[in-house]
């Protein structure tokens, strides 16, 4: 738990105390998924708040038939079908586990209510939902570029996030060790847990092409090692 208050706090630029978060997560179930496993589903209506504490959650749309990756959700992050939350409607969104993950799931009046008895709480909460707008216009600006420029600027947000997947943050190393660490020979092992055609869906390309790049991509970073 102590990883995970470390970067559930990350999910803000505003700090908030270590109680807050504790009264958060204690208000909360943990929910084991399975591969591909629905956290929340399509046409559900679930108005609760997730806690990602193991894996990746990916979120898919459709379009035309087709499935689309939206977005992953990794260790630390919160989140929520905002069509339920706050519009009161059948989600959207489908989330579903890329491997085996572990989310808490804090009810909405749980949450409410820290919000409503907290100040410190409720800027918080602004400021992190400020933080996804913030990471939704990054998105944008990360589709905006070449088929190359999108994969490498995913695999670096991927790199640090996936870092902590399953392991504990050593507090006790220099910053500069651990930022190393967290980019160095992680590649590998995101394309070994997100299957290459939920990338591939991600970055808006043919998962054909994507395997291309990807090739010419990880060559080129295995030469620089």
């Amino acid at each position: 738990m102590n990883t995970l208050r470390q970067l559930l706090a990350l999910e803000a630029k505003l700090k908030i105390s270590d109680d807050l978060l504790d009264r958060l997560l204690e208000g909360g179930v943990e929910i084991r998924l399975a591969p591909h496993q629905a956290m929340i589903d399509e046409g559900e209506y679930n108005p609760d708040v997730y806690i990602v504490k193991s894996g990746i959650i990916r979120g898919t749309n459709l379009n035309q038939n087709v499935e689309v990756t939206s977005g992953f959700a990794l260790p630390g992050t919160m989140f929520m079908s905002f069509y339920c939350y706050y519009g009161e409607e059948q989600s959207f969104y489908r989330f579903e586990a890329c491997c085996e993950s572990t989310v808490i799931r804090i009810p909405k009046a749980h949450f409410d209510n820290l919000v409503k008895e907290s100040h410190e709480f409720a800027r918080w909460v602004v400021s992190a939902h400020q933080n996804q707008l913030y990471y939704y216009e990054r998105k944008n600006q990360l589709l905006s570029g070449s088929s190359r420029e999108r994969l490498i600027a995913l695999l670096k947000m991927l790199s640090a996030a996936t870092s902590t997947f399953n392991e504990n943050l050593n507090v006790d190393k220099k910053h500069e060790t651990k930022v190393k660490e967290l980019v160095c020979n992680r590649w590998d092992r995101i394309f070994s847990i997100i299957p290459s055609r939920y990338i591939a869906s991600y970055l808006g390309i043919t998962e054909q092409h994507f395997s291309k790049i990807k090739r010419e991509v990880l060559n080129e970073f295995d030469n620089k090692q």
